[in-house]
């Protein structure tokens, strides 16, 4: 089977710098960092190693869904994604691909074990706006 190539490097599309912060931050110090950042999740760490991301989307269903008190609830507790990453010098359809597969939205962009970037959907899109029909056809052969 011969494997799609789109031509765009994963760095030609990612667009920004990930915000990182601890595992055992805080829920509301986390979603201010989000907030001051204009960020939808933040990237993790655990004793300065990557340890996956946190999304709005798991304050809002970890802690607030389950009536946690918030004041109280570390990263950690409610943090539902690990840390899947792409290289910079991957190809965009490769990126594509293991998000669908992943199921995740964002991807930490690694170079040489250091965080270079954040790629997300929204950039993939922004890159070539065709991608939204490359990305429909990946859905239904996912």
């Amino acid at each position: 089977m011969t494997k799609t190539k789109l031509g765009i490097k994963v760095s030609q599309a990612m667009s920004r710098h990930p915000v990182i912060t601890s595992k055992d931050e805080l829920l509301p110090k986390a979603a201010r960092k989000m907030l001051s950042n204009n960020v939808g999740c933040l990237v993790v760490k655990e004793n300065n190693k990557l340890v996956g991301i946190i999304t709005e989307k798991d304050i809002v269903e970890g802690a607030v869904g389950k009536e946690l008190d918030i004041k109280k609830t570390k990263i950690k507790d409610v943090m539902s994604t690990g840390m899947i990453t792409i290289t910079p010098d991957a190809d965009l359809h490769d990126a594509i691909k293991k998000m669908l597969r992943e199921d995740v939205r964002r991807l930490p962009v690694i170079k040489n074990g250091k965080l270079v970037g954040l790629l997300t959907i929204k950039d993939v899109v922004r890159t070539e706006p065709a991608l939204i029909e490359h990305f429909k056809s990946l859905l239904v052969k996912k």
